[in-house]
């Protein structure tokens, strides 16, 4: 195909139109993804130039004073469409000794037909150009120019250093020379200013081409590709002949590990980058290692982040307390790892590894962390060394001792992960032991002196996180120095709070003391022991979710161990079909640790959840341990929580004073609220406009019933009807519906289960004791009087007192019929009177079911023990729950 076909232009000899063809072609054949394309139309254009320059002399004839081009500049384009001498620099530098012949008037108007030449000539060697660009001073004489800036950067751009030397192509085609010119180019133009993936994605397409015979560029691809990830055997065993040759350079120990890795050799990665870990401390190799665990072994990627991390040990401290300089040494994480926490966090791990970064993120959240540590796993590496992580942060000198007594592992991971460990685990030992600050704190504590004071530099601000940081450690303290620590650190605004220190100094006022702490194995198990039940009676309905069942009895307590009773409790309760739920009525408030268990169990929650009813003190005392949230996201259900427990009368006249107060300082900015308030106070409560229910996502029919059953407990002084108490427990057990509602309820059937109780203290009278008629009768007792009635009535005409003893019989049988039922004495005039008129109806009594539940009129006739389990049990029995 023809040059100008090609073009897409007509033969010219205007070189300003064929560059124009060819920039408007150029898009179409891109380097990179048309490159047979573009060396053909590049072909074309350098062609097309050439033709353009030899036919120019021989078609146009000179006009007359005119001159004729001048042979230097023929000798120039010879240069430049030579193949053997464009990228030549000895061929450059003779024909730059040629023009220095040339005077020097001829010599600058010549030099600007070069640059103008050199500009339009296409890619070439920067190297070469350069030298001719230097000789004729062309960036020294810019403002003689009206393009100066363009010529500027082109001038720049010369200065950029050659991809290869170019004269190792001096030998080879045209389309060779420029096709290799342009990739590595290319190549070093992708390494220098994009991202290396880009590189890589270059490099890695498929291509034929020269490769220069130049040492510089195989070290500097060598380098590039290593760098990039791309694998070549090639540059591997080059590296690796050069790494057996100098084992201790780290840049080819770098370059070789990278290489291993491209080409997935990853036992010889990890063997040198941990040759670069541990012997130059080289960074890539710690990024290297964690994304090797991230991908290999993602359990263990929080303790190497842990491991890596690394902190100044000073050599001593100053002996003024309050200096800030104390804050040197202590514990603490590097920027570099905070990232690495937050980097890992984004990874969606599972299982301990989440657990574990949250709590180094967080801080204060430990319990997810204690719930799997203190209890034995399958993984029993991983968990040692989860419980090493942990003592780093929270552990005493002795267990900083054992972490260091550990041997190291077989596996190159794990032992990487220990070495870490070890050295975090040395530099606390070397602040607990020599820190003055630290000091002073075991010398306060240790004292018996009972007026001893702490000195007052260790409560200054600056000093406070080294104190937290000791205060945060587990271990055993005497009661005053728990009592005076307290007393002068608001723990609170400790951040990360030190844990349950607040809790210790509690025990110690009821006189529990933690046991001494022993040496050896047994530290573990000690730590196992007192970090259970302190999380038990830190948050005990969280800490009861977040552990498995086995975990109990995973750990023994000596028979006089302060925690063992309640222990020995807490496995018998997990055990049974009630699980943890069935605590809060199990526990003996008489043991101090038992009582302090119940007081943090009292939520509404844990109420909500109890299988047994609490009392009305001890819905109270859930109320008043909620935070508030109940009153203002349900602020009905709350409301008519509060009226219920208010009109109770087991509660004394100081807590229903309190009621009171929460009832009255509640506020809705609606008409109808006020009046609504006031008769729930008096007892008389009535509906919300139903609108309002809805919106606040309510039951309004559930709501109706609760107040019904208030007023039935108010007004008749009996429980509600059986039908009523069933569909309460119902909304009760349905956690969809408003928590308020559900409290209330919970009120309510608290109330009317202690009335219902008082009902049955006497058992259930028998059928035949029909002088008894205040007691129930049930089908079968009644369908036994119809008989006898049935069998004495030919008697009646024989003897006239068999008459009266029907009469009482009937009356009798039917009344306390009706007792079972729930009606008196009005209901059975009614059936009286409707027997005058249809004299069978009463029989209907026969096959009407009685009253299921306990009522005014004494126990179900001819049932076992009355309200097994509860009124809630027996009201879930009768819901089919």
């Amino acid at each position: 195909m023809s040059c100008w076909i090609r073009l897409g232009i007509e033969p010219t000899q205007d070189l300003d139109t064929i560059r124009l063809a060819y920039r408007g072609r150029l898009p179409s054949h891109h380097p990179e993804t048309d490159p047979e394309g573009f060396q053909a139309l590049r072909a074309a254009y350098e062609e097309a130039l050439r033709l353009a320059r030899d036919q120019a002399p021989r078609e146009a004839e000179p006009a007359a004073g005119e001159d004729a081009p001048h042979p230097a500049l023929k000798q120039f384009h010879t240069l430049l469409e030579e193949p053997s001498l464009r990228f030549d620099p000895q061929a450059w530098q003779r024909f730059i000794a040629e023009l220095d012949e040339l005077p020097l008037d001829e010599l600058d108007d010549l030099g600007w037909q070069l640059l103008h030449t050199l500009r339009d000539c296409g890619p070439l060697s920067h190297h070469c150009a350069n030298l001719l660009a230097r000789r004729l001073g062309w960036a020294e004489q810019l403002l003689r120019l009206d393009d100066r800036h363009e010529v500027e950067a082109f001038l720049d751009r010369l200065e950029e250093p050659d991809p290869f030397d170019t004269a190792c192509m001096r030998d080879w085609p045209a389309s060779a020379q420029m096709e290799s010119l342009w990739y590595f180019r290319s190549l070093e133009y992708c390494y220098q200013q994009r991202p290396l993936f880009e590189y890589e994605q270059f490099a890695g397409v498929h291509t034929c081409l020269g490769m220069p015979d130049d040492p510089a560029l195989v070290q500097r691809l060598l380098v590039q590709f290593s760098q990039a990830g791309i694998p070549s055997r090639t540059f591997h065993d080059l590296l690796q002949t050069r790494q057996q040759q100098a084992p201790d350079d780290a840049d080819l120990l770098y370059l070789l590990a990278r290489q291993a890795d491209a080409l997935g050799a990853e036992q010889q990665a990890l063997d040198c980058w941990l040759r670069l870990y541990r012997e130059h401390h080289h960074p890539q190799a710690e990024r290297w290692l964690i994304d090797l665990c991230a991908r290999h072994q993602p359990q263990r990627l929080p303790l190497l982040i842990q491991a890596f991390d690394r902190l100044h040990t000073p050599a001593g401290w100053p002996a003024e307390l309050d200096d800030p300089a104390q804050n040197w040494g202590s514990p603490g994480q590097s920027p570099q790892t905070l990232a690495r926490w937050s980097e890992a966090s984004r990874l969606e791990l599972q299982g301990i590894a989440t657990t574990f970064i949250d709590w180094r993120l967080d801080g204060d959240d430990e319990l997810p962390l204690l719930a799997w540590l203190l209890q034995d796993q399958q993984d029993h590496d991983l968990h040692r060394l989860y419980w090493q992580a942990w003592a780093l942060q929270r552990g005493e000198a002795g267990l900083l001792r054992q972490v260091l007594a550990q041997p190291l592992a077989e596996d190159a991971l794990d032992a990487l992960i220990l070495e870490g460990f070890q050295r975090q685990a040395s530099q606390q030992l070397h602040w607990l032991e020599q820190s003055p600050v630290v000091k002073a704190l075991v010398d306060f504590c240790a004292s018996d002196d009972p007026v001893a004071v702490l000195p007052e530099a260790l409560t200054e601000d600056a000093i406070r996180p080294v104190c937290r940081e000791w205060l945060r450690r587990m271990r055993v303290y005497p009661a005053h120095a728990l009592h005076a620590l307290n007393a002068q650190f608001d723990m609170r605004r400790l951040f990360t709070t030190p844990f349950a220190l607040q809790l210790q100094d509690t025990l110690a006022e009821t006189g529990v003391l933690l046991p001494a702490m022993p040496e050896g194995d047994a530290l573990w198990n000690w730590h196992r022991q007192h970090l259970f039940m302190l999380a038990l009676l830190e948050q005990p309905s969280r800490w009861l979710a977040l552990i498995d069942p086995v975990l109990p009895g995973q750990l023994h307590y000596p028979v006089e161990h302060p925690f063992a009773a309640a222990h020995a409790l807490l496995c018998q309760q997990l055990a049974s079909p009630d699980g943890s739920i069935g605590l809060l009525g199990s526990l003996d408030s008489r043991d101090p640790v038992q009582a302090m268990i119940s007081a943090r169990l009292l939520t509404l929650q844990q109420a909500l959840n109890s299988t047994r009813l609490p009392s009305a003190q001890q819905l109270l005392a859930c109320l008043e341990n909620d935070d508030g949230t109940l009153r203002s996201d349900y602020p009905l259900g709350y409301l008519l929580f509060c009226a219920v427990l208010y009109h109770d009368r087991s509660l004394d006249e100081q807590q229903r004073t309190r009621l009171r107060q929460r009832i009255e300082a509640a506020q809705l900015e609606d008409a109808w609220f006020d009046a609504w308030r006031q008769a729930l106070l008096d007892g008389r409560p009535r509906r919300p406009p139903i609108g309002v229910l809805g919106a606040l996502g309510i039951d309004s029919r559930a709501f109706t019933d609760v107040q019904d059953a208030l007023r039935s407990l108010l007004d008749e002084c009996t429980p509600p009807r059986t039908r009523l108490l069933r569909a309460l427990q119902k909304v009760k057990d349905d956690p969809e519906q408003d928590p308020g509602l559900r409290c209330a309820i919970m009120a309510v059937l608290s109330w009317s289960e202690r009335m219902l109780l008082d009902e049955i203290k006497e058992p259930p009278a028998p059928m035949w004791a029909f002088w008894k008629l205040k007691s129930r009768l049930n089908r079968t007792g009644l369908a036994a009087h119809v008989a006898v009635i049935a069998l004495s009535a030919n008697l009646m005409l024989h003897v006239p007192g068999v008459m009266v003893v029907i009469c009482i019989l009937a009356i009798s049988g039917f009344l306390r019929r009706l007792r079972d039922l729930g009606h008196g004495v009005p209901t059975l005039m009614v059936v009286m009177l409707l027997s005058r008129v249809l004299p069978f109806s009463s029989l209907v009594l026969l096959g009407l079911p009685g009253d299921k539940l306990p009522n005014r009129y004494g126990p179900v006739p001819g049932k076992g023990p009355a309200l097994e389990g509860g009124l809630q049990a027996t009201l879930r029995r009768l819901n089919g729950q």
